[in-house]
């Protein structure tokens, strides 16, 4: 049997694993963090400095794609890759 975690966070609807694929709002690369807007559509997404590879820097307007994790203060983005 197998079991699908499947959660709907900021208007999105994902299921345990799922990369998502969504365009980077902004970013401020001095204060480590930004917005994602999720391709299919949904609140915009924050990402965090530590989501992203050490050598990656993210600009507005870069295609990404992302999966969805739960945070303290609500979902954030995380394993960030730059596409």
């Amino acid at each position: 049997m197998i079991l699908l975690k499947i959660k709907k966070i900021n208007g999105l609807t994902t299921e345990g694993g799922d990369i998502l694929k969504g365009t980077v709002k902004w970013f401020n690369a001095m204060k480590g963090f930004g917005f994602i807007t999720p391709e299919e559509g949904g609140k915009d997404v924050f990402v965090h400095q530590s989501a992203l590879d050490p050598e990656t820097v993210l600009a507005e307007g870069d295609e990404v794609e992302f999966e969805i994790g739960d945070s303290p203060k609500g979902p954030q983005a995380k394993n960030v890759k730059k596409l």
